[in-house]
């Protein structure tokens, strides 16, 4: 089942920008586009919002891999992860209320970011 599940989420995901530009090797061509292209998408989400996801994610795998190691399960890890990193992101947003610009869509970034970080270290392959 979990090789079924692999399988079908490495050849189910389309291949974005093949016919943007031909493939030639590692020309500086090829680098510039490519960072053309991951500034689009970071002016897409937000830079705010991706800075959330990443804090959240180290938070939360880091959570969940010392959960594991001490009592090895995977679920409590998983849940102690993505708890931890919501706990954390929640108490940014509290304190974002007074001092800065505090919105739902962090939250939600946070979320996203948390339980990313709890399945990358708790997922078996």
């Amino acid at each position: 089942m979990k090789l079924l599940l692999l399988f079908i989420l490495l050849f189910s995901t389309p291949c974005l920008g093949q016919d943007d530009v031909p493939y030639y090797g590692g020309t500086p061509e090829n680098l510039r586009f490519g960072l053309s292209q991951m500034d689009k998408f970071v002016e897409s989400i937000g830079q705010d919002k991706l800075l959330h996801a990443g804090g959240c994610y180290v938070i939360s795998a880091t959570t969940a891999s010392l959960v594991y190691n001490i009592t090895e399960n995977r679920k409590k890890a998983f849940m102690y992860g993505v708890l931890s990193s919501v706990v954390v992101g929640g108490i940014k947003e509290i304190h974002d209320i007074k001092h800065g610009d505090s919105n739902w869509g962090d939250m939600g970034a946070n979320v996203v970011g948390g339980t990313l970080g709890a399945f990358t270290v708790t997922v078996r392959f």
